[in-house]
């Protein structure tokens, strides 16, 4: 199954886009490449921070980065987090 085929750009975009609109609204510290720390990551997809620790260890999180941001060790770009929720997503 080709997962660009099936999440659209602009869904992505849109996705992505309500993301950022919460970290600024939230005050979440933001790297210049919009990357969040894992504990601001697992707020705006809606997890506990051990919760998605735990599913990035087991490797069903959005992809992540060893380079933290705002006091974290672990990050994860925005872009990231919306394909991997637009990836998810059920259609019936």
């Amino acid at each position: 199954m080709d997962t660009k085929k099936d999440c659209p750009q602009n869904n992505i975009d849109s996705t992505k886009k309500l993301l950022l609109d919460a970290c600024i609204a939230s005050g979440m510290v933001l790297s210049a490449d919009e990357r969040v720390g894992e504990s601001d990551a697992a707020t705006l997809l809606g997890y506990a921070a051990g919760t998605l620790k735990n599913m990035r260890t087991v490797g069903i999180a959005p992809p992540h980065y060893r380079r933290g941001v705002g006091g974290s060790r672990v990050s994860y770009r925005l872009i990231d987090m919306a394909e991997w929720v637009e990836q998810s997503r059920e259609i019936l």
